[in-house]
């Protein structure tokens, strides 16, 4: 279950969607909707009630004559149910 979700995605952005319910994690692209809610529900003991996914093409680079290619990411944008929090999004003062 571990391996399903790579890291959260700590951001601007996702910190102002945590404070209504949204949290993002990096996620394999071998991963779909059900494997995600599992393992989310089951890691910070949260009842999820939606999972989006977004998968972020990689950019072709070029340098020096040299062309490469960044590689694909998918993202998963987690709702839980209202009143719950996930830990690893509270900001620490």
């Amino acid at each position: 279950m571990n391996s399903v979700l790579l890291k959260p995605i700590i951001t601007e952005k996702s910190m102002n969607q945590a404070a209504t319910g949204t949290y993002m994690f990096e996620v394999p692209k071998s991963a779909n909707k059900i494997i995600i809610k599992d393992a989310v529900s089951k890691r910070f003991k949260v009842d999820v009630i939606d999972v989006r996914i977004s998968v972020l093409k990689g950019k072709i680079k070029k340098f020096r004559g040299h062309t490469g290619k960044r590689i694909d990411k998918k993202r998963a944008f987690v709702t839980i149910k209202s009143g719950q929090k996930i830990d690893a999004f509270e900001e620490s003062k």
